[in-house]
Parts: structure tokens; C-alpha cells; sequence
């Protein structure tokens, strides 16, 4: 098979994969009216968590335990209706207990604590405390144990900004402890690379999380895969679960739907633009990579969502069962 010829060199008797839970974020393609997460600027927080309540029915009927928030409320707004949502707040931490399903965030792609901008990196720092405390009061029936809820953030700042790393380590200290123990930096497809970030962890600690597709467009260290993956891994803290990030890159020319006065048309994909669904190559290459690493969870970035996450784990099954038993 080709996954046994792919591992071979690197798996002996003691290499173990590690179980890894398989997620996807945003709106649920299948049941668009469970939670789309991006209702609008000035729907209240009640309706969110309504509908996240939806979202958690879906993904126990699904058999999956690990979901991304697509947020886009105010941070004001968060924390003014945090009060007349306590009960709903309440019952999903019940349920979010009772179910292990794992919630994180990802913060906007313009949201930067390395900012130059110190009325950019305020906003960011606001956000920042907001996301958190939403996060651990959806975690606060946890029985105990390390926090799950994650913040993504990315180091929007160019990658020839040298101060960029010093401004971050500044004002991730200053962060409350709550919200300094969910944040979490990504490398992107350009600006900082992963190896500028590790740099940026021993600076400040702060873990770094793997994106596969990021990694196969921006490695300027030539780092293989397998040792850059151990060594975003190795930037977590013991006891919190590290996010790995995979998508496959769109390859076809797609439609773009009108938006007037512009009509719809056939359009090329963008370098480094995500594919609806993953390539299950892929998802074996990081696998291999992964023997013998510490145990992750793995969030699909594909644009179909959980229909992405279904397909996927069928075609594990087919193909490789040994590597889908350790699939969550």
C-alpha cells in the first residue's frame, strides 16, 4: 500500500502515532442553518450561543469533538451581554463537559500584537481578553484538567519587520494570564516564517502552531517536514494539547459568484488558496511525519467543512485502517 511504502524508513516497532483528533471550523455545509458563525456585526451574543448550541447537536450526531468559532462580535459587545447571557452560557458549558468537544478560535488575519501601531495593537490586545474570557466560560464545567479552548493568531507584521517579534514578546506579557495561556501564533503562507516564529517562542514562550499547506509554500530554512512539525510541537506547554493545521491548495478554476456591478466568472486559483476538500496524500504525508511526535489535534481547512472531514475520514478507512484507528 502506498501509505506502508511512504512510513517505512522512519517507523520501527516503538514509533507510535499519536491520536488526533480530526475538527474543521465556521459555518456546518450540511446543516447551514445549525450555526453560521458570521451572522452579522449586530446580532447579539445570545444568538451566537444559540446557535453554537445547534452546532454541538450536529457535531455529536457527526462524531466529532473538535470545532473552530468563527467570531466577529465587538469586543465591547462580549463583554456588555456577557451578564444577560450567563444562563445560555451555563447550559452549553454543560454540554460542552458532558460531550468533550474541544473549542478554539481563530482571531482575524489583520488582528496583530507585533503591530508598529500602538492603537492597532491596543485593539488587538482587547480581542484578545474578550475571545479568552468567552472561551473559558464554555470550558468552565470541565472537570478539571488543562484548558482546551485555543487562540490563533498570526504575526501579520512583514517579514522584514526585525522589531516585529520584540513588539509581540512585549504585549504578550502584558496579557492577563487567562488569556497569555490560550494564545497561539501561525505561520503563514508569506511575512514571518515558521522558523521566524520559533524564534519569537523562545522570546516570549509562546506555542506556535503548525500549518502543513503554509509550510509546503514558505519554508525559506528548508526545514523537512517531519522536523518542522516536532519543533512547532515542542513549543507547547505540558498538558495543553497542540493544533496542527492541514488543508490541500485549490488546483481547479472555480466560479465566483456576481457581486454587482461585477458579474459572476470562471476564475483561476490563488497560490495558496484552500481546496474544498483535503487530499487524503496529504493527510498521510503529515501522518507519517508525525510518528514517534507528541499527540495533536487536527483542524481541516477546507472549505466544505465537515463534508471535507466525512470524506476524509472514509477514505483513511479505505486506505490505511491502522493510521484511521488513531483518527478521532
Amino acid at each position: 500500500m502506498f501509505i506502508a511504502a511512504l512510513c517505512a524508513p522512519r517507523m520501527g516497532p516503538d514509533m507510535v502515532l499519536p491520536m488526533i483528533r480530526l475538527g474543521f471550523g465556521g459555518r456546518t455545509v450540511g446543516q447551514p442553518e445549525a450555526a453560521r458563525s458570521r451572522p452579522g456585526p449586530v446580532t447579539h451574543l445570545s444568538l451566537i450561543l444559540a446557535r453554537l448550541g445547534d452546532t454541538l447537536t450536529y457535531l455529536e450526531r457527526l462524531d466529532v469533538r473538535y470545532y473552530r468559532l468563527g467570531l466577529t462580535l465587538d469586543v465591547h459587545q462580549i463583554y456588555a451581554e456577557f451578564a444577560e447571557c450567563a444562563a445560555l452560557l451555563e447550559v452549553l458549558a454543560e454540554r460542552i463537559a458532558a460531550t468533550g468537544v474541544r473549542l478554539c478560535a481563530h482571531l482575524a488575519p489583520g488582528l496583530d500584537l507585533g503591530a508598529p501601531d500602538e492603537v492597532t495593537a491596543a485593539s488587538a490586545l482587547a480581542e484578545v481578553e474578550a475571545v479568552a474570557a468567552l472561551l473559558a466560560a464554555l470550558e468552565a464545567r470541565r472537570a478539571g484538567g488543562p484548558l482546551e479552548g485555543v487562540l490563533v493568531a498570526h504575526l501579520s507584521s512583514a517579514a522584514a519587520d526585525a522589531q516585529a517579534a520584540e513588539r509581540f514578546a512585549a504585549r504578550y506579557a502584558a496579557l492577563s494570564p487567562r488569556a497569555r495561556a490560550r494564545l497561539a501564533l501561525e505561520h503563514g503562507h508569506a511575512g514571518p516564517s515558521l522558523g521566524r516564529l520559533l524564534a519569537v517562542h523562545q522570546r516570549c514562550g509562546v506555542p506556535i502552531v503548525f500549518d502543513a499547506l503554509h509550510w509546503q509554500l514558505h519554508n525559506p530554512e528548508g526545514l523537512s517536514l517531519p522536523v518542522a512539525l516536532g519543533l512547532a510541537l515542542a513549543t507547547w506547554p505540558p498538558g495543553l494539547r497542540p493544533e496542527v493545521h492541514l488543508s490541500s491548495q485549490r488546483s481547479e478554476a472555480h466560479l465566483l459568484p456576481a457581486r454587482p456591478p461585477a458579474p459572476a466568472r470562471i476564475v483561476p486559483p490563488r497560490p495558496g488558496q484552500h481546496a474544498d476538500f483535503v487530499a487524503i496524500g496529504d493527510l498521510e504525508r503529515l501522518l507519517c511525519a508525525a510518528a514517534g511526535l507528541p499527540p495533536f489535534d487536527l483542524m481541516l481547512e477546507a472549505r466544505a467543512g465537515e463534508l471535507a472531514l466525512l470524506r476524509l475520514r472514509a477514505e483513511i478507512g479505505r486506505h490505511a485502517p491502522a493510521l484511521a484507528a488513531r483518527l478521532g
